[in-house]
């Protein structure tokens, strides 16, 4: 499929590739309908900031048609404009068009009235029912008008579409030709409408029923919030190098332990939609999603040969209000957790409010890595070590974690290694001439042949990704960088970027005419490599190196906190909590951001108990499941306020927590903070 710009996108049984060169894309889901419109520009582009070159979005169909006929695609719900802000930026677009979507959306993103015709035996969801399908074929016909002019085949920016979800994993028919013919009806029915692209996609964990004509997909979370119990989980092999893997806590709050494929993995790429960028709350299981958990998951999904790396979520939001209910997932509703009405933040690489989190800057490395290596990466075959025996389960803190991608046709690759397990502690190792890594490839003329490193120095929790036999051009003259200890970041401007956390003194390089090329070479701190930006004006221009700044925050006013037990009915309690904390708040602005491109001001809040709830004139705007977490909200979306009543509920059930929380329910400080 061609557009103007004569980018043809296809695949392989391997690997992606536009204009048959091999990519490695970075996906990160942001849902517009649960962000400000006003906002969604600046969050497109700190999303490519990170690194990400493709958004993935759902569309919730109760988002549009909460009650029957009434179509709302208006202001944040406007998917249109969502997708003209993403053509604008340069952002490429993944369609998630359900009809189910779960998405921790109210009856999984099905409006309630939907949901009602089937309780009252007059259709059948998810499935060929002749009265299901025609309503689904009105939401189709209103996606495609809002999207009209934006798909590929029209030069726009939606090169993915995503059917369905969870599909025979989490409901669905029980028969498994049933449910494909299903998938293959409404992919038909989406196409019909005008909604194609280069790729259809359908999850293919658990089980999951992908048919012939569509990519699967898979994913991988550090914890799961959904387990319908409050203790610690198992060590989760997500850490462990595993072509293909399959990891079976996705969703088992809907089938436990479900796992499987219903596709042949040798016919297709290696490709993730859910890696966990965080863990979003629920009011049992406030899951911290630790950043150096969420690097270290990304890595051995790299390792182990995934060709796409798609985060759900990478950045955070807020729900919208609901004309006739609140939209979020609750037990009230039929299905295993409740979640906060408002916040849907997800403890992720950006967050609801917009910051950046150290997840974002521990992956935009790796990012960076793979968008200047991915046409060597993609191709590389993937290869477990064949002198130390597999780790014996992902409770092995002794064994090392490794793999390596090997590229045949350019006779290079990168080790990977994943010296980390989320809440445990792994042991240092050291890689030497005497114990060395060793690994059994196939060359490009189908010789087998040994490769070794040998002087690696492995910390607790390091993650390392070294170059073997990298081609370079230094001073114009072509050469190979046999090997190094420094964790590889790209080359730029003709100088190749390493980082390392060791003495100077102890990183080597090995190239293979012998010379020392010190100067082709710069060794960054595994900081300055998070935080690396590298700007070229034009195509021509030498390019400058420069670093993103740290967060710092600055007082931006005042908050005045007054006794405000009478201010507000509370309109949703989880627990018959009757009679929460209540304060008023008054904010006394010495930055009021001026327009729509002025900085932001937050409302930091401290406080102890359960959750949280924020009103504006008496109507809830945001709420907080505590997570051990300071509380911060964004106020320029709200007009920044001058008085806001904030609820607190204490404690009334058992809640696993990984951040221990402030046990007393009160407020023990807020400030409203701007960046420096």
């Amino acid at each position: 499929m061609k557009n103007m710009e004569k980018e043809v996108y296809s695949y392989n049984n391997q690997y992606l590739t536009c204009n048959d060169r091999p990519i490695l894309p970075i996906m990160g889901e942001f849902h517009f309908s649960r962000y400000p419109e006003g906002e969604w520009k600046t969050a497109i582009k700190n999303m490519q900031q990170g690194g990400v070159d493709i958004v993935a979005t759902y569309v919730f169909w109760i988002h549009h048609e909460e009650a029957e006929g009434e179509w709302d695609f208006s202001g944040r719900r406007n998917l249109k404009a969502f997708l003209s802000c993403c053509q604008e930026t340069g952002m490429k677009v993944w369609l998630r068009i359900g009809p189910w979507a779960h998405g921790e959306c109210r009856n999984g993103g099905f409006p309630d009235w939907l949901v009602e015709k089937e309780k009252r035996g007059k259709l059948s969801l998810r499935t060929d029912d002749p009265q299901y399908l025609k309503y689904v074929d009105l939401f189709f016909t209103k996606i495609a008008e809002q999207a009209d002019g934006y798909m590929h085949k029209d030069d726009g920016p939606v090169i993915g579409i995503q059917i369905e979800n969870e599909y025979g994993h989490a409901g669905g028919p029980s028969d498994r030709e049933e449910g494909m013919a299903h998938m293959r009806t409404l992919r038909a029915m989406a196409e019909k409408k005008g909604l194609t692209a280069p790729y259809f996609s359908a999850t293919g964990w658990g089980g999951a029923y992908v048919p012939e004509s569509f990519l699967p997909v898979l994913g991988g979370y550090v914890d799961a919030p959904w387990a319908n119990h409050t203790h610690e989980l198992a060590a989760s092999e997500n850490f462990l190098f595993q072509p293909f893997h399959d990891d079976a806590n996705i969703a088992s709050d809907f089938a436990e332990g479900q796992s499987g494929f219903t596709f042949d993995t040798s016919k297709f790429p290696y490709l993730t939609a859910e890696l966990g960028g965080g863990l979003q709350v629920t009011a049992h299981r406030r899951t911290y999603p630790y950043p150096e958990d969420i690097e270290a998951q990304t890595i051995c999904m790299l390792g182990a040969g995934a060709n796409l790396i798609g985060y759900y979520m990478y950045h955070g939001g807020v729900n919208p209000d609901g004309q006739y209910t609140t939209l979020q997932e609750s037990k009230a509703t039929g299905y295993a957790n409740d979640l906060p009405v408002k916040s849907y933040d997800f403890q992720t690489c950006l967050r609801e409010n917009g910051l950046p989190s150290e997840s974002y800057y521990r992956l935009r490395k790796h990012h960076i890595f793979i968008k200047n290596t991915e046409e060597l990466l993609a191709p590389a075959k993937v290869y477990l070590p064949d002198n130390i025996p597999e780790p014996m389960g992902a409770e092995d803190m002794e064994t090392l974690r490794a793999a390596f991608r090997y590229n045949k046709t350019a006779d290079c690759g990168f080790l990977f290694i994943n010296n980390h397990q989320r809440k445990r502690k792994m042991t240092e190792k050291q890689i030497t001439p005497e114990k060395p890594l060793q690994f059994t490839v196939t060359d490009v003329e189908g010789t087998q042949r040994q490769i070794i490193f040998d002087r690696i120095h492995v910390r607790t929790d390091a993650i390392l990704v070294l170059p073997y036999n990298l081609p370079v051009v230094i001073r114009g003259e072509q050469l190979r960088l046999r090997k190094t200890n420094a964790s590889y970041l790209g080359c730029f401007g003709g100088t190749y970027y390493f980082y390392a956390d060791e003495k100077p003194e102890d990183i080597y390089f090995e190239w293979s005419d012998g010379k020392d090329h010190a100067k082709a070479v710069r060794i960054l701190t595994i900081h300055d490599a998070e935080h690396f930006c590298y700007v070229q004006e034009g195509a021509d221009e030498k390019g400058k190196v420069s670093l993103l700044p740290d967060l710092h925050f600055a007082e931006a006013g005042k908050v005045r906190i007054t006794d405000g037990r009478q201010a507000v009915e509370s309109i949703w309690n989880v627990y018959g909590q009757t009679e929460p904390n209540v304060y008023e708040l008054t904010l006394e602005y010495e930055y009021h951001p001026a327009d729509a491109l002025s900085g932001d001001v937050w409302l930091e809040l401290d406080f102890g108990g359960d959750c949280a709830r924020l009103y504006q004139d008496g109507k809830l705007i945001d709420d907080w499941f505590s997570n051990g977490e300071l509380w911060r909200v964004a106020l320029k979306r709200y007009d920044c306020p001058t008085h806001l009543t904030l609820e607190l509920d204490s404690f009334k059930m058992d809640v696993y927590y990984d951040l221990p929380p402030k046990r007393e329910n009160r407020l023990a400080g807020a400030r409203l903070l701007q960046l420096s």
